[in-house]
């Protein structure tokens, strides 16, 4: 049987955000429940926010594949109290092509802050607040 640390819960965060930077949505289904719900609260891109399941995770981070290139998550915090970890991070993307609102080579930054909740290992849910830098 194999014992679930705090440490281990944090790589386990810390794996899915750079399966998140490679756009790599098979990846996944190892970091979550099969029953998985994904909060982002409201920011400049959601203003309603928005709830997903792991289909729409899996989906919109492969669908992100054509709108963002580059980006990467700088780790500022990690927090880890029993099954939750909360991470604090800035994020950088480039926009890959001309969008409505922002031109192709726009560089955007936000500042993050992901919350994930674990049952035996597996993210249950996840909660992000992610605050985008003016454009």
């Amino acid at each position: 049987m194999t014992t679930i640390t705090e440490e281990s819960l944090v790589a386990a965060a810390l794996s899915f955000v750079r399966a998140v930077e490679q756009m790599n949505g098979q990846e996944m289904e190892g970091y979550f429940a099969p029953d998985v719900q994904q909060i982002e609260m409201p920011n400049v891109f959601k203003p309603s926010g928005e709830t997903r399941d792991l289909n729409a995770l899996k989906a919109g981070i492969e669908k992100a594949k054509g709108v963002i290139e580059q980006q990467r998550f700088d780790i500022l915090k990690t927090i880890a109290s029993g099954d939750m970890v909360v991470l604090e991070m800035l994020w950088h993307g480039t926009v890959v092509a001309d969008l409505p609102a922002l031109p192709k080579g726009q560089k955007l930054k936000a500042h993050c802050v992901a919350i994930f909740e674990f049952k035996e290992g597996q993210v249950i849910r996840l909660r992000n607040y992610d605050c985008f830098d003016a454009i």
